[in-house]
């Protein structure tokens, strides 16, 4: 049987609920990577920054159509989106992270954790030893894992 610690890779991105968003995009980009682990002090898991939560918190709101005349006018423009965006590259992780992290033990099997990621439609899943972050594994480690076991 695969377990958690098998496959996870233990070369997480980690930040802290302090951190601005707009140094965390650009770690995304730096390490190539869509998710942050997000930490305390002692290493204890408070949350997860992921590129969906940034999306999420950077799309627009709906336009507000006005009716005037027999004309139809949008309200918002590119620039409401572009301050938004200036916005929140200044505020803390905190303000947008996940805080309801789905985690799981080393000893966690393969099929243990793929069902958590399917059931919950996450990308990956932190691996924790008595609540302290050691790992992570994500879709790929999984494929990765399945790929190289039917060879």
């Amino acid at each position: 049987m695969i377990l958690a610690r098998d496959i996870m890779t233990t070369d997480v991105v980690i930040v802290h609920p302090e951190d601005r968003v707009g140094d965390v995009v650009r770690l995304f980009v730096q390490k190539g990577v869509t998710s942050a682990v997000v930490v305390d002090g002692q290493g204890k898991i408070q949350g997860i920054i992921t590129d969906g939560d940034i999306m999420a918190a950077i799309r627009q709101r709906r336009p507000v159509y006005v009716d005037l005349f027999n004309s139809v006018f949008v309200l918002e423009d590119n620039h409401d989106l572009t301050s938004k965006v200036q916005s929140l590259a200044v505020r803390p992780v905190k303000e947008i992270m996940t805080r309801k992290v789905v985690t799981a033990s080393e000893e966690a099997s393969i099929a243990e954790i793929a069902g958590l990621m399917t059931d919950r439609k996450i990308k990956q899943v932190p691996v924790v030893r008595e609540g302290r972050l050691i790992g992570l594994v994500r879709r790929h480690d999984i494929v990765q894992a399945v790929a190289h076991n039917a060879t």
